[in-house]
């Protein structure tokens, strides 16, 4: 088995069928070979002096005729044509017609040869173009649909580039344009698509804050101007990167904004039902929302905590009706009863050790335990503070939070 291709003179593999280039049978590569190498001299067997060689005169191979040249030269320029379309991934192929070129010329038909690598020259030639310019068109048609989700990309050079390449028959030139081009859109899609998340994010923060009138100030005109930018004539990818620079910070100062409006309105929602007895059965949904809303506003959940604060104004409202159909003035809390400092103190003790006990009934492992723990320690700090309005306040949170939990037998 000869370890190259008589043809184009590529290594073969011993096991190969054909030459993995140009594909021309290995069967016949013995053939081949015999045209274009000398013979190798005998050695004389017969009586004589031992390693005595007779040399035989060797036959130089015949000069290629000017259409052998011609059918090499076309076959090599199919190969480097070949080599780039690959890159376009699925594309014209014409192994087969050099295969049967290279069968015809080794069986010494070079003018039907030359005639099938002439027409599959042509049909490379013909197809690569069809490629190329299906390839564009659906560049121009990505274009197109980034544009109806609201951005324009800047594409028109590049496509415009692309179109005169074809023209002029530049393909090796237009294939690498092309691909250029294609990977810029496919980075752009992505870019934008990322941005688009960013934006509806945005966009839903915005929407809630405004069904509570919480006031953003900048923050909209700063998100107009991203939608203005992003409406320009032509974008490119350096600018799409600063308009997401510029929406990442629109959505941090969201952040910002949302939960100082919701801290300060729950502020004044507990006011208000704190004028509520502890055993009042109408306010407890309402404090259930407060204290809902005030966890998801702790863990960073502003879509819940937003959701909360909206659930817990309509229940302040039901319970202001319910008040107004009883036709009974608003309830008052109860005047306080003057005690000292020390009694004050004892009290307080007491029910911290009540409210101590009863964190020892909630499952461990839970949220509301975690946080029961949190407010005894911050009361009995208090305590030790001498700080007996802080801590009386705190103890009565913990027992608003405890009172909506079951107890655990």
């Amino acid at each position: 088995m000869p370890s190259s291709c008589p043809i184009c003179e590529q290594p073969i593999a011993s096991t190969a069928v054909h030459c993995s280039v140009c594909g021309f049978p290995t069967s016949l590569a013995i053939e081949g070979l015999r045209s274009t190498t000398e013979e190798e001299p005998e050695v004389d067997t017969s009586d004589g002096p031992v390693g005595a060689v007779e040399a035989r005169p060797t036959a130089l191979p015949p000069a290629p005729s000017a259409e052998e040249e011609l059918t090499l030269a076309i076959s090599r320029d199919l190969r480097s044509r070949m080599e780039f379309v690959r890159n376009l991934g699925q594309g014209p192929d014409v192994t087969a017609e050099l295969c049967q070129a290279a069968l015809s010329e080794a069986q010494g038909r070079v003018a039907e040869a030359l005639d099938i690598l002439r027409s599959a020259q042509q049909r490379l030639e013909t197809q690569t173009d069809e490629v190329l310019r299906t390839r564009t068109r659906l560049l121009s048609e990505r274009r197109t649909a980034l544009e109806k989700t609201g951005v324009h990309f800047a594409l028109g050079a590049d496509l415009a580039q692309l179109n005169n390449a074809i023209q002029e028959g530049e393909r090796e030139e237009a294939a690498n344009l092309l691909l250029a081009a294609e990977r810029r859109v496919s980075q752009f899609e992505a870019d934008w698509k990322g941005l688009q998340g960013l934006l509806s994010q945005i966009e839903g923060l915005r929407t809630e804050a405004e069904g509570l009138e919480i006031p953003l100030g900048e923050i909209s005109s700063e998100l107009e101007g991203i939608r203005d930018r992003l409406a320009g004539p032509s974008l490119t990818e350096e600018g799409l990167d600063t308009i997401a620079q510029e929406a990442a910070q629109t959505l941090m100062l969201l952040h910002e904004a949302i939960p100082s409006s919701l801290e300060a309105e729950l502020a004044r929602h507990e006011a208000t039902l704190n004028h509520y007895p502890e055993d009042h059965s109408p306010s407890a949904a309402a404090r259930r929302l407060h204290l809902e809303a005030t966890r998801h506003l702790k863990k960073g959940r502003l879509s819940e905590a937003v959701q909360s604060v909206r659930d817990l104004r309509a229940e302040l409202a039901e319970l202001e009706k319910i008040s107004r159909a009883a036709a009974a003035p608003p309830p008052v809390p109860a005047a306080p009863i003057e005690e000292t400092e020390g009694e004050m103190l004892e009290r307080l003790l007491k029910k911290a050790r009540s409210l101590a006990g009863r964190v020892r009934t909630l499952p461990p492992e839970s949220e509301t335990a975690r946080e029961a723990a949190v407010q005894i320690r911050e009361a009995t700090d208090f305590l030790r503070a001498r700080q007996l309005k802080e801590a009386d306040l705190t103890l009565t949170r913990l027992m608003r939070m405890l009172a909506s939990e079951p107890v655990r037998a």
